[in-house]
């Protein structure tokens, strides 16, 4: 399976399971699609003086069970389509635990390995910066995920915190202890891999 294949496969999955548990095709049909999808173009000054833009989205799969929940991605070969299909998965795994959450995921088309930190730390800030008012503990709480550490995470939390005038440690997650973080945050899917 292809990653392009991954969100045909979650619906394939969620006609499978309304057919077994007898859901009526309201239902079904609410959830084999997002709830919200943002597509952004995000500018951000490079350390040459040049303004770049970067692609970059955030699904909001479902939030019937609370605000969604789901990690960002930072990779040279995102795309929507995954993007989607993980967003779905958060939503079941969220709620096949009894989460008060819905699923979602973010990602942003670059590579931060061939950035410097002030460029990623811009590119951070700007993700925020676009999406702040769809975001918070009341709404989408990000959390890190492929290529995104606990230190782009504070800076997100940071600007965050700077836009709403106050500090949010509830609104990002997976950000260093010395700013709100979580003791065993770094390991935590390990752990629950191997059990």
């Amino acid at each position: 399976m292809t990653e392009t294949d991954l969100f045909e496969t979650i619906r394939a999955h969620v006609c499978q399971c309304a057919y077994d548990l007898h859901l009526a095709p309201d239902v079904e049909a609410i959830l084999k699609m997002p709830m919200r999808e943002y597509h952004l173009s995000i500018p951000v000054r490079m350390d040459d003086g040049r303004i770049r833009a970067f692609q970059a989205f955030r699904v909001q799969y479902n939030d019937a069970r609370g605000p969604t929940k789901g990690g960002i991605r930072f990779h040279p070969a995102e795309t929507i389509e995954t993007i989607r299909g993980l967003a779905a998965i958060m939503t079941w795994k969220c709620a096949l635990f009894g989460l008060p959450l819905g699923g979602a995921k973010g990602g942003v088309v670059c590579n931060p390995r061939e950035m410097s930190a002030g460029e990623v730390e811009r590119l951070s800030r700007a993700y925020v910066q676009a999406l702040y008012r769809h975001l918070g503990p009341e709404r989408d709480i990000p959390a890190p995920d492929v290529y995104t550490t606990p230190e782009i995470m504070a800076w997100m939390m940071d600007e965050y915190s700077k836009i709403a005038g106050h500090t949010t440690f509830g609104a990002i997650t997976g950000k260093p202890i010395a700013v709100g973080g979580s003791e065993g945050r770094l390991d935590a899917t390990a752990r629950g891999g191997g059990t």
